[in-house]
C-alpha cells in the first residue's frame, strides 16, 4: 500500500492506493485525515498493477502530496498486559480482536497503519503491544478510543500510550 498525504490550510489530507488481487482492483481510497474517506476502484489486470501504482505515485508528486514528514509523527501503542509470558488463547482472542476494530477505524480515517501486535516485557511484566505513527495525535488516539469502547472487548483491558 502506498499512503502519501499533503498539507492544506490547517488540515491533512491523503490518497492511498494499493492492488486488490482477489478483486483485481486499484483501490484508491482518498479523503482529509481524521473523517472517513472515499474509494474508488478500477479494474485490472495483475501485470497492470505495478505500472498503474506509479502512474498513481506520479500524479501524487504532481498534486504535491509525499509521505509524512518523520518529525511530524506521533507514535501511539495500544498495550494489553498479558498475564504470562505468552498470550493466552482468550487473551490472543482478544488481542486480535482490538487489533481488527482499531485497524479498521484508523485505515477509514486515514489516521495511520496499525502494526501487528508484538509481546514485548517492560521490567514490570508482558504485554502485548499494537504500534501506530499519525500525523494528528488527537484525533488518532479519539479514533482509537472509541473503537474500542464500541468493541467486544472491556476498554479497561487495554491501555493507549503516546511514545
Amino acid at each position: 500500500m502506498i499512503t502519501l498525504y499533503r498539507r492544506e490550510d490547517q488540515a491533512w489530507t491523503y490518497r492511498e492506493a494499493w492492488y486488490d488481487d482477489d478483486a483485481q482492483e486499484l483501490v484508491i481510497h482518498r479523503g482529509t485525515l481524521g473523517a472517513n474517506g472515499k474509494i474508488a476502484t478500477e479494474k485490472a489486470a495483475p501485470e497492470e498493477s505495478e505500472q498503474l501504482l506509479q502512474s498513481f505515485l506520479a500524479q501524487c508528486e504532481q498534486d504535491g502530496y509525499h509521505e509524512a514528514p518523520t518529525e511530524s509523527l506521533t507514535e501511539l501503542r495500544l498495550v494489553y498486559p498479558l498475564k504470562a509470558e505468552q498470550p493466552s488463547s482468550s487473551e490472543e482472542r482478544n488481542i486480535n480482536t482490538v487489533h481488527r476494530d482499531v485497524l479498521g477505524v484508523l485505515a477509514w480515517r486515514g489516521l495511520g497503519a496499525l502494526g501487528e501486535p508484538e509481546v514485548e516485557s517492560d521490567g514490570n511484566g508482558h504485554a502485548s503491544v499494537m504500534r501506530v505513527k499519525t500525523l494528528h495525535q488527537g484525533k488518532a488516539r479519539e479514533a482509537v478510543k472509541s473503537a474500542v469502547r464500541g468493541g467486544d472487548v472491556p476498554a479497561s483491558k487495554v491501555e493507549l500510550r503516546v511514545g
